[in-house]
Order: structure tokens, then sequence, then C-alpha cells
């Protein structure tokens, strides 16, 4: 083959190449597993309050359970407006559709907001109308990035079997998770403490969305649309 010849079948198997690069379909778009529990690391930066915290993440969609242990709940949008500028750990639990904050060094606990003001579990397929961004290599491993508008920019990696791995709020939130466990969880883990009370009502955050919660319902006579809240 000459060298004419040579350099025409490198353009055709080029073009052959990045065609079926092109035309390869995007992987299935994000579904969390049923139930699971992931460690985490997190840094946070909410109205010029900054912090970086572990924690572990409880998940059973079959149940509609789901709570979030931080071992400082300070810069949390939540927790830290229901205690202000309080370096204690917190939790999040959420059951039979309704969020409570749990901050149990100090056996305190109060009501935050329930589903109807978008406070329930985060959907196994929230992500479900994200763009799927390409393969990135994360500590090794190539991992799923993808990218969504909601309240914020969303960008959220995970591996083929579709655990997470991180979840990034821009600007406010990075979580980077560190190893999930698909196994059953234990019903106690979701076990609402007796000292809670939905007499107690918590404020920050939380007393914003019951009220922006009830606005909505005047207005639209009916029940508000459910917005994502971790």
């Amino acid at each position: 083959m000459n060298v004419v010849g040579v350099v025409f079948l490198f353009l055709v198997l080029g073009v052959v190449g990045a065609e079926s690069i092109r035309l390869s379909p995007d992987p299935p778009s994000p579904v969390l597993p049923a139930t699971f529990t992931a460690g985490f690391d997190e840094t946070m930066d909410y109205f010029g309050l900054t912090g970086a915290t572990q924690g572990v993440l409880y998940y059973d969609s079959l149940k509609g359970y789901e709570r979030m242990d931080r071992e400082n709940g300070e810069a949390d949008r939540y927790c830290g407006t229901a205690h202000l500028f309080s370096k204690t750990p917190c939790t999040h639990l959420i059951v039979d559709s309704t969020r409570w904050l749990i901050f149990p060094q100090r056996q305190s606990c109060c009501y935050c907001c329930d589903s109807a003001d978008g406070c329930g579990i985060v959907k196994r397929d929230f992500l479900a109308n994200a763009t799927f961004v390409g393969y990135e290599e994360v500590n090794g491993t190539s991992v799923q990035h993808w990218k969504e508008e909601g309240l914020q920019e969303n960008d959220y990696w995970q591996t083929d079997d579709q655990k997470p791995v991180r979840l990034y709020q821009k600007p406010n939130d990075d979580m980077r998770f560190k190893g999930t466990d698909l196994k059953p969880i234990d019903p106690s883990v979701f076990q609402v403490p007796d000292y809670c009370s939905s007499d107690k009502q918590c404020g920050g955050t939380c007393s914003f969305l019951r009220k922006r919660a009830s606005r909505s319902v005047s207005k639209s006579g009916g029940r508000p649309k459910g917005i994502l809240v971790e």
C-alpha cells in the first residue's frame, strides 16, 4: 500500500473511531440505592459561616426513612440556624414524612418541617433530569459525573453500579462519601427520641420553610411543590 493509501486508511479509522465515541450512549440517570449507609466528609459555606465535619448517612427508601449524623452541625443551614454558633453534633432524622433536628449532646430535639414543606426524604431519582458530563478519575477510580440545575447547581459523581461518590451543591456544600454499605439498616437507627415533640419547633431555616409552605398553600389553595433539602 502506498503512502497515500496508508494516510487515507488512518483518516477513515479516525473518523470511525470518533463517530463511535460520539454515538456511544450515556449511562442511565443516577438512582440512589434503595437502602444504604455511607460515611462522608463535608465542607460547608452558608451565609459566610464556613465549616468542615464528618458524618454518616442512613437511607431506607423502602420505609421512607433517612438519617444524617454530623459530628458538628454548626455550619449546616438547618442545625446551625436552630442553635446559632453552636459546635455540637446534630442529626437530621426523617420518619413518617417528618424531619426532626436532634442535638444528642444537649438532649434537645425540635420539629423542623414535613414533606408538605419539601422536607421529606431525598428521592432516589432526584437527578433524573441531570446531564451526563463524562467519566472522571476520583481516588484512582473512574466514576460518572452528572450535573443538574435545581435550587443551585448540583454536581454529582457515582460509580457505574450507582453508589454515591460525591455531591457538590455549588457553592455551599461539598460532600464526599467514604464507602457505601448496602446491607439492611437496623430499625433502631430511625427511632425518634422520647424527648422529641412537635410542640417544640425549630427556628431559622426550618421556620422559613414552614412559612414558605404556608404562603404557597394560601396562594394556590393546595399543597406547595416539594423542594430538595438535605
